[in-house]
């Protein structure tokens, strides 16, 4: 267990046993996140704000709520370990996954399964709110080291870039990005270079 985790740890008894057993007391701020909590971190145009975290979780899974602007598109990208759950609070989004494209809207879930390219992107007028769920956790941990690279004294190369990501299960898949572009009229900015 992660020090701090815990507010305390304390023995007690069943009364039905009469063996010991351990009771946990862990504070209202570890599992209870209000609507608006959460920490915020603003990359490529987008809003993350990290909901629940792998530490509150023991590492099973962590989510983020995402606000796509109008024109965001995150480009085909795969992860080794990482499964992506995803659900649309509104607007619609529309999402690669495989070699399928879809639009989805409110209410709808989609699955991005480890190991299978996928993208989203806003081709709206209006921007779109998604709860995205990582299992195992740890993605959070991409959208901080993403926002440190980008706030750098120099704009990050797509090689820096695409490095961070393959550091954090993230591996860029560019060559499938012209299909896409070309499709819906996405625009894709990346400091240092293009698709």
């Amino acid at each position: 267990m992660r020090a701090g985790y815990l507010a305390k740890m304390r023995p007690c008894f069943s009364e039905h046993s009469g063996k010991e057993k351990t009771s946990m007391s862990i504070g209202q701020e570890r599992v209870i996140v209000q609507p608006g909590e959460g920490d915020l971190i603003s990359v490529f145009g987008y809003k993350v704000l990290r909901k629940i975290r792998g530490e509150q979780t023991s590492g099973a899974v962590s989510i983020v709520e995402l606000l796509y602007p109008p024109g965001n598109f995150t480009p085909p990208h795969r992860h080794l370990k990482t499964v992506e759950i995803g659900y649309i609070l509104e607007g619609e989004l529309g999402v690669m996954v495989a070699e399928e494209d879809f639009q989805v809207g409110p209410g709808s879930f989609f699955v991005r399964p480890a190991g299978v390219p996928h993208a989203i992107w806003n081709n709206t007028g209006r921007p779109a709110r998604l709860l995205d769920t990582y299992t195992p956790a740890g993605m959070e941990a991409w959208f901080e080291a993403l926002a440190r690279l980008v706030s750098g004294p120099q704009p990050p190369t797509m090689d820096q870039l695409f490095e961070a990501g393959r550091r954090h299960d993230s591996v860029f898949m560019p060559e499938l990005a012209p299909p896409l572009i070309k499709k819906y009229g996405l625009r894709l900015e990346i400091p240092g270079g293009r698709l």
